[in-house]
């Protein structure tokens, strides 16, 4: 059967067989020297990802910490045994035990990696069992960290999220090929994730780029999360509304001096907001439905300041009936529909593209 393989594929193996293993931290890993399955005949195998806790979410970095439970079946052949000899129908191992017992029958066991892990992989437990007729099951929960490449804030905070744990084979397709476990799979009941409501969790099947350089099959469990928008509303949204009722109501102020004073404070406020809001996300080359808002309130608010510097100056030089006459545009339209209409624009700019 080695004569078979491609001396380039299996060179790759040999050489990669310890070094997978241990960044990997792939217990099933413990023999590269050689192919599970045949073009012929690929070797099958199920895989299950089970989320039980979010530990967190960090925006800023585009990942998420989780702890998961990993499940993973096959059948071999070559790792039956006899039921009678042994006195039962099930043998279970400490995985690195089953590893060296299938490299000692020569079989190999179908090492995979995490695709999107970003930090070690620490493993809380591990076992495996193997059936009489070769049926093996796999089943570890650890914790690690995991990339989150998909995040698109554009809507924020009214975004939707894509979060996914990717399993890859590490030996190419046409030997081994993977099927979803999906009775095994999804989201835990208590994830301990406050900030986001997750859902829509599903297995997906791909073909991606491997670790030999070859097609692999892919089984990643994909959800999604939207955010908890009361907290939006009460710490953001809230507050830049009674701003934005201040800077109306300064139209009712005779005078002018005072206007520009407290116009000035609000100025500052925004600027507090804009660096406050800018600290939970990445430095990103693209503009937030929020950054939008706040960016159009910080102009509005600049401009009111310019605004009544240009009334206090008609006053000065004796045109104070037209300074009121503008004024009274600014109260009764200008300032009101400029705000509706920045609203108008951000939401169908932003909120309604797909």
């Amino acid at each position: 059967m080695l004569r078979a393989i491609p001396v380039l594929v299996l060179g790759f193996f040999l050489v990669l067989g310890s070094s997978v293993a241990a960044t990997a931290q792939n217990v099933l890993g413990g023999r590269l020297d050689a192919l599970p399955g045949t073009p012929e005949n690929p070797l099958n195998v199920g895989i299950g990802i089970r989320i039980d806790q979010i530990t967190g979410v960090d925006q800023k970095a585009e990942n998420y910490g989780a702890v998961v439970v990993l499940r993973v079946e096959w059948t071999d052949p070559a790792l039956a045994f006899d039921p009678e000899e042994l006195g039962r129908d099930i043998r279970v191992f400490n995985p690195p035990d089953l590893a060296n017992h299938a490299a000692s029958i020569g079989s190999v066991l179908p090492a995979f990696v995490i695709h999107n892990q970003q930090s070690n992989k620490w493993i809380h437990e591990s076992a495996a069992s193997l059936r009489y007729d070769g049926r093996v099951l796999y089943v570890e929960k650890s914790s690690l960290t995991l990339q989150a490449p998909h995040f698109d804030f554009r809507k924020y905070p009214f975004d939707t999220q894509e979060f996914h744990f990717e399993v890859v084979s590490v030996f190419p397709s046409e030997y081994v090929t993977y099927h979803p476990l999906n009775e095994f799979s999804g989201l835990g009941d208590q994830l301990g994730e406050e900030e986001w409501i997750l859902n829509n969790a599903r297995l997906e099947t791909s073909r991606v780029l491997g670790l030999s350089g070859k097609e692999s099959d892919q089984v990643a469990l994909v959800f999604e999360g939207n955010r908890h928008l009361t907290y939006y509303v009460i710490r953001v949204f809230l507050p830049m509304l009674v701003l934005i009722s201040v800077g109306w109501a300064l139209f009712f102020l005779d005078e002018y001096r005072r206007r520009i004073e407290i116009a000035g404070g609000n100025l500052l406020v925004f600027v507090a907001f804009n660096w406050a809001i800018s600290a939970d996300l990445p430095k990103l080359g693209y503009l937030t439905f929020l950054d939008f808002v706040l960016q159009c309130m910080f102009l509005m608010t600049g401009a009111l300041i310019v605004f009544n510097v240009a009334l206090r100056r008609l006053k000065v030089s004796g045109k104070e009936g037209a300074a009121r006459t503008l004024d009274n545009y600014a109260i009764k339209w200008i300032y009101p529909l400029g705000y509706a209409a920045i609203v108008a624009y951000a939401v169908s700019a932003f909120l309604l593209v797909p």
